[in-house]
């Protein structure tokens, strides 16, 4: 079945932002930087083939809004100073040349940090080598200041080097998430307790940006609801948890919000409705989302290196999100890994043809 009469695939505009598809490239950690911070001629081209490949938007890996506690990682890639902020700069122009649109997802990693800071002073969680990290120190007056600061520098820079958009990370339990999650913070202050005070710090750095950034620029901002947390960890149990999180957000400046769940299909609220994350999100903020997981990927299993693979799956009905109108925008990770030329696969009708996403496929960048 082709799927080239698909509103997924054709063009769109969200502020001063255009794209020739609704299909977004998901946002992946690569970790394949020096320790300098700088991305690579490697990056480059692997930005530039989803781009050839007819990706509409590249939200690009995490960029850690500053070198003091927004990395999780030495070989991450920063936009500080004058040799990381050129490289993206080929990075931005490589993308246009292929006729896509990019926003770099700016990333505070908060008590994941390798210094790491957070809205509570906690024991930090292990690294993923299994490396013990520092405790988490509590944010205090100049902490706050200092990371607004960052964001807004790079959002800045992110304009002033032709990104079309940026994406503000506020999920999977880093900073700006981990204020609104009450197991994660427990101030006393003004930005701990209720919600409107759990919220209070997110929608300052989204308030500041947009004033930095003009009132055409499009910002993202990416939440999440994992449910394998512990249920105090759980940030929306339903969607009168929602509606206060993506209405404020709304307010405060945000155009689009990327809704990042472990599969796209899955009901938000099994006992309330079959509809999705995004579709709730949707509703409830009257903003477009971006639909996100496991998309064209079936059931992982184990592949011949002895690691974990994901069988191909029909994309249609994550399509359908876009054609229902549950979702405005499609994004797709780890296929897009192993298939740069995903978009035009599908398009064509060839799903069958992709290759199947395997853990091997993250050594490198193809």
């Amino acid at each position: 079945m082709s799927y080239a009469d698909s509103l997924v695939f054709k063009p769109a505009r969200y502020g001063s932002m255009s794209v020739r598809n609704r299909i977004a490239m998901a946002p992946m950690t690569r970790r394949k930087c020096g320790e300098d911070g700088v991305v690579t001629e490697q990056s480059v081209e692997y930005y530039r083939r989803r781009a050839a490949g007819e990706v509409g938007l590249i939200i690009s890996e995490g960029v850690p809004v500053d070198s003091l506690h927004a990395a999780d990682g030495p070989t991450v890639p920063h936009m500080e100073t004058a040799g990381q902020i050129a490289a993206w700069k080929r990075v931005v122009d490589a993308v246009h040349e292929e006729g896509g649109a990019i926003a770099p997802q700016l990333w505070h990693t908060g008590p994941k940090a390798m210094d790491p800071i957070g809205p509570s002073s906690s024991a930090a969680p292990p690294r993923k080598d299994g490396q013990a990290r520092p405790d988490v120190r509590a944010m205090e007056d100049a902490d706050f200041e200092q990371v607004i600061e960052a964001f807004v520098s790079a959002a800045r820079i992110s304009r002033e080097i032709g990104c079309n958009a940026i994406e503000l990370h506020g999920a999977h339990g880093y900073l700006l998430d981990a204020f609104l999650c009450p197991g994660t913070n427990q101030r006393t202050d003004e930005y701990g307790g209720p919600i409107e005070n759990r919220l209070r710090f997110p929608l300052e750095v989204v308030k500041a940006v947009r004033g930095a950034v003009g009132a055409d620029y499009p910002i993202l901002y990416r939440i999440s609801q994992w449910k394998s947390e512990d249920e105090d960890k759980i940030k929306f149990r339903g969607p009168d948890d929602l509606e206060p999180v993506v209405v404020a957000l709304r307010e405060a400046g945000v155009d689009i919000l990327h809704v990042s769940t472990e599969r796209a299909l899955d009901p938000a609220f099994p006992d309330v409705s079959d509809r999705t994350l995004a579709g709730w999100v949707k509703e409830l903020s009257d903003l477009p989302t971006v639909a996100v997981g496991s998309v064209s990927l079936a059931l992982m299993c184990n592949d011949s290196y002895g690691g974990e693979m994901a069988r191909v799956a029909d994309p249609g009905p994550e399509i359908e999100l876009i054609e229902e109108g549950e979702a405005d925008l499609l994004a797709v990770g780890r296929a897009l890994i192993s298939n740069p030329d995903w978009v035009q696969i599908v398009r064509d009708g060839d799903w069958r043809d992709l290759k199947p996403f395997a853990m091997s496929d993250l050594d490198t960048l193809a």
